[in-house]
Order: C-alpha cells, then sequence, then structure tokens
C-alpha cells in the first residue's frame, strides 16, 4: 500500500473512562463522516462505533476495543482513512496530503522550498514552506498563482510577501 493510499485524519490521545472510549485528536474535520478507521496503517478497517462532542475535544469508540487497556495499547496511534474512501476533490480544491512535499517556487522560479505543514486560520490556510526557514505561506489567490500536483509545483507571488521571505 502507498503512503498516500491512508490518510490519517485523527491521533488517540487517552482513555476516557473503563470501557474503551478514548479521547483523540482530530488533524482537520468531517470525522463524523466515516464509518470505518484504520489503526495505525493496520490492514483492517474497525468500525467506529460513536463519536461525542465535549467540551475539551472528542470521544470516540471503536469496535473490538472494550477496555481502557486496549486504549493504553493504542495510546499515540494514528487513526487512518483510505483514500478511496475521500470524494474527488472539486477544481482548485486539494486535499492537504496532496499539498504536502509540493516545491514552492516564486515567479521568477527561485526555489523556496516544500510545503512541511499547513495549518488552519480563521480565514485561510497556512502552508509552513522549508523545514528550516519555516516560511508562512498563506492560501489566498493574491498569493497562491499555480498549483500542479502532477508537476509536484507550487507557484506563488512572493511579492505581498515582501520582507518576509528573505
Amino acid at each position: 500500500m502507498k503512503k498516500k493510499d491512508l490518510i490519517a485524519i485523527a491521533r488517540v490521545k487517552a482513555p476516557s473512562g473503563l470501557k474503551g472510549k478514548m479521547w483523540i485528536i482530530p488533524y482537520g474535520e468531517g470525522l463524523f463522516q466515516y464509518e470505518n478507521l484504520i489503526i495505525n496503517g493496520n490492514e483492517k478497517p474497525v468500525k467506529l462505533l460513536s463519536v461525542e462532542k465535549r467540551r475539551h475535544g472528542l470521544v470516540i469508540a471503536l469496535e473490538g476495543i472494550t477496555d481502557i487497556s486496549q486504549v493504553d495499547q493504542i495510546k499515540g496511534a494514528d487513526l487512518f482513512i483510505r483514500r478511496a474512501w475521500l470524494p474527488e476533490p472539486e477544481d482548485g480544491e486539494y486535499y492537504w496530503v496532496d499539498l504536502i512535499g509540493l516545491t514552492v517556487k516564486d515567479l521568477s522560479g527561485r526555489r523556496l522550498g516544500e510545503i512541511v505543514h499547513i495549518f488552519r486560520t480563521g480565514a485561510n490556510d497556512v502552508y509552513v514552506v522549508d523545514e528550516h526557514k519555516q516560511y508562512y505561506i498563506p492560501a489566498i489567490k493574491d498569493v497562491i498563482k499555480e498549483i500542479s500536483l502532477a508537476a509536484g509545483e507550487m507557484v506563488i507571488d512572493s511579492s505581498p510577501l515582501e520582507g518576509l521571505l528573505d
């Protein structure tokens, strides 16, 4: 199975009670729409029995996990979905997993680095480029000029970011 065939959508944080429920840290939105999850990249999916929104986060129950000791065994594990379970994105929309690793260049062809992380703000997503320099590139029309998954590239107009990319 290729790396991008499985997409991490959450991490198991800690047990919630004694009966196998667990606190999770979601990596995005939409956890409620999946019937099955894959624990730590295992082949066999497990049924998602429940998702509860609580004041301090999300608590889930998975089929076959019925006590605290089982949750302790997977504490820190990533929860995945299969790429095939995702709908195709609309034109001009991309899944984060497809953007991470793209080479970012400005309009003059200068290579800034690769996208290493993405985070959400209130207004837009932000792409973190280059692990060491950590350029923060806002995902807005004035900056992002072209995304080519086939070429593995993103082209940006760096003029709105003047002084931030030195």
